[in-house]
């Protein structure tokens, strides 16, 4: 407090000095929150061996980094509540990769799957754009349009199929959208997304962007990213394009109840483990996977809008289709002809709920 001159010399009681100083002497230290998550092989997300070795880093924070042990997984604490996070993973047998950038409230980020794309693959689908990737002076932004409830955590569909995606400012034309076909190849000609969900813009000029996505009632967030020569972005699930969570409370599911809903997405993440693991014959799947896994489910389960599941025919729906992937390795580890009658009825039951938080 400043001390006024003695030409004045006034009383001040000593209770109001003691309130004065204290408003100024005390300095509240700036809230802080984590983000964790894991490196994931593009194709090979759930069964494929981990990605270790792998440098993660932050791109606003350089000077953190963490190299991916056995388990692919990485941790930052100490990040500023109300900063931007945008994580970059370099990997010399990996396309060096870099996520959306997400705000960080106080609950953190969990988890933050990152998809990496192997050299050899990303060499294979360049030859398959209608023109050369320019990657000195340019970026490659790929995502997939997740359908709620969709996870690179197990072996479910997470795409949603009839969604368009742009981006803002608009790339230069000839750069995309292009969409991936439900054999996860890019076809030049179609439309919207298949069921794969997943899209590709190509030679996109350094710059920040905003992408979003459109469908007859659904909603969708948008995405922001920062686009950087020579790098992929890759904007994909959990921290994506998300169909029908207009606004993602991410790390919500932190504080969701644990009820028979999270129960059931939790033996799911465990027995997709036990029958990778089987089948690999290795740890391929090892408990901080699992961990990552029921996180996102849990924050699946905090994005749902009551209002619009009154009856909870959106959680039932996806609680009988999770089930049923859950019953046994053939169904955990199964394709798109595996519990097919839960799956049509989980996208019946989206397609009413996006109605409805279209029309509020």
């Amino acid at each position: 407090m400043r001390l006024l001159s003695r030409l004045a010399t006034p009383v001040i009681p000593l209770a109001l000095l003691a309130v004065s100083c204290s408003s100024e002497d005390v300095i509240s230290e700036p809230a802080v929150a984590s983000v964790e998550g894991d490196v994931l092989a593009f194709l090979d997300e759930v069964g494929g061996e981990r990605v270790s070795g792998a440098t993660v880093s932050v791109l606003e924070h350089p000077e953190m980094q963490v190299v991916t042990g056995d388990d692919a997984h990485f941790r930052f604490d100490g990040l500023r509540v109300g900063s931007d996070v945008t994580l970059v993973v370099e990997h010399p047998n990996f396309k060096t990769t870099q996520t959306a950038t997400l705000q960080l409230t106080e609950k953190g980020i969990h988890p933050f799957a990152i998809q990496v794309v192997s050299k050899g693959i990303f060499t294979a689908l360049s030859g398959l754009v209608p023109t050369p990737v320019n990657e000195a002076e340019n970026c490659v932004v790929a995502s997939t349009v997740a359908r709620m409830g969709g996870s690179l955590y197990v072996h479910l569909r997470q795409g949603m199929a009839d969604v368009s995606v742009s981006l803002s400012p608009a790339p230069p034309a000839g750069s995309g959208p292009i969409y991936f076909d439900e054999n996860v190849l890019p076809a030049v000609d179609q439309p919207a997304t298949s069921k794969d969900g997943g899209v590709l813009f190509y030679n996109v000029p350094p710059g920040d962007y905003v992408m979003s996505a459109t469908r007859a009632n659904t909603l969708f967030n948008q995405v922001r990213f920062h686009c950087r020569a020579g790098v992929i972005v890759n904007a994909g699930p959990p921290d994506g394009l998300l169909a029908n969570v207009p606004d993602p409370d991410r790390g919500a599911g932190g504080l969701y109840p644990a009820d028979a809903y999270s129960a059931v997405t939790d033996t799911l993440c465990e027995t997709t483990a036990q029958c990778v693991n089987e089948d690999a014959g290795a740890i391929h799947y090892p408990p901080a996977t699992v961990t990552s896994c029921k996180a996102m489910f849990s924050d699946t389960w905090a994005f749902v809008d009551e209002s619009c599941d009154a009856d909870a025919a959106l959680r039932d729906a996806a609680k009988a289709l999770y089930t049923c992937r859950a019953q046994s390795c053939d169904a955990a580890l199964g394709g798109d002809d595996v519990c097919v009658d839960e799956d049509a009825a989980f996208n019946a039951a989206q397609d009413v709920y996006g109605a409805c938080l279209s029309g509020k």
